[in-house]
């Protein structure tokens, strides 16, 4: 990823931009904060925030991705052990979700995206120094706790917990292509809506991954050389992989331009043939939280298929655009 983006959404000296020994080190690290999120409290945290936002529905209306943003952003930071004044919260999951929304190199979304990185820097810098100086207490072995605790410098430590906060907040993206996709799959609505029905609503959101990952490729540059099916690669070379085209191979998901979550029950995909947040084994550069947006996708399936929501704006979406959404962040009303 060029310099300028890469320091947009990850921050300068993150985790992503390391290898061998200091990336191994770091994403240890990484990997033992994102595990000590209480994933079953977090999922029934959101699940409770998703249902009272969309039982109030203001106007008869809501806009599904602000709702989710700001809601996936408040639990994380109550599970992080980061307890803010709702407004606050609010304030903070929408600077998140700006950051994430200026990687795709828009002119005006990366300039707004800048801005809130800076922000957010400060701010978890600050919050580190606090915790670090006695001035304020955190859960021990939360998220916060981990990071504040560990041997990086203050600076540092508040990049790696947006690390773990920002990505949260991005589950929006694809919470709101699930609600899109549960509009268009009513079928489905009966057995997403059942409290015993994790299984389904796990293949659904894996399906919505599948079709509509995050970002369509990820590159880097290769570090030595190496070949691929008999293609040499040179280090300095870029290589791209090639997320579309492997979540769409026929060879693996027989008719791949259809959704069916059902290709999902029963079977767990490989580190190589589902790959939205990366792929490989975790110890590489894949995302640590796919779990979570699995988790947080399930618990908002749930709590939208319990209600009788239609979308009420245009399903159009701008295929031209990363990241991308539906027209209006997605406008869900009651049924008529």
């Amino acid at each position: 990823m060029p310099p300028p983006l890469a320091w947009l959404l990850f921050g300068r000296g993150a985790v992503h931009g390391l290898d061998d020994e200091d990336h191994a080190r770091r994403k240890e690290l990484l990997v033992a904060a994102v595990r000590s999120l209480d994933l079953d409290e977090l999922a029934e945290d959101v699940r409770l925030r998703v249902t009272a936002r969309l039982s109030g529905l203001p106007g008869g209306r809501i806009e599904v991705f602000d709702t989710l943003a700001t809601a996936y952003g408040a639990a994380v930071l109550h599970s992080a052990g980061i307890d803010l004044p709702a407004d606050e919260s609010r304030r903070w999951s929408r600077r998140m979700a700006a950051v994430v929304d200026g990687f795709g190199f828009s002119p005006a979304a990366y300039a707004r995206g800048c801005r809130e990185r800076a922000r957010l820097d400060r701010w978890a810098a600050a919050l580190v120094c606090d915790a670090r100086a006695g001035r304020t207490r955190t859960p021990r072995g939360g998220v916060f706790d981990v990071l504040a605790g560990s041997d990086l410098d203050h600076r540092t430590a508040g990049i790696e917990l947006l690390n773990v906060l920002r990505p949260t907040v991005a589950v929006a993206w694809l919470g709101a292509f699930a609600l899109l996709a549960l509009d268009a799959a009513p079928e489905w609505r009966e057995r997403l809506a059942d409290p015993a029905g994790e299984e389904e609503r796990l293949a659904f959101a894996q399906e919505v991954r599948r079709t509509t990952p995050f970002v369509p490729l990820l590159a880097g540059r290769a570090r030595r050389a190496a070949s691929h099916d008999g293609v040499p690669v040179e280090p300095g070379d870029r290589v791209v992989l090639d997320v579309l085209g492997i979540d769409r191979d026929p060879m693996v998901y027989p008719h791949p331009h259809l959704f069916r979550p059902a290709r999902f029950l029963g079977r767990t995909p490989s580190a190589y043939d589902l790959v939205p947040q990366g792929g490989g084994p975790l110890r590489g550069h894949r995302c640590p939280g796919e779990d979570v947006a699995l988790r947080l996708m399930s618990s908002t399936l749930r709590a939208a298929s319990q209600r009788p929501l239609e979308v009420v704006s245009s399903r159009a979406v701008a295929a031209s655009r990363v990241p991308t959404l539906p027209a209006g962040g997605l406008v869900l009303a009651r049924q008529r």
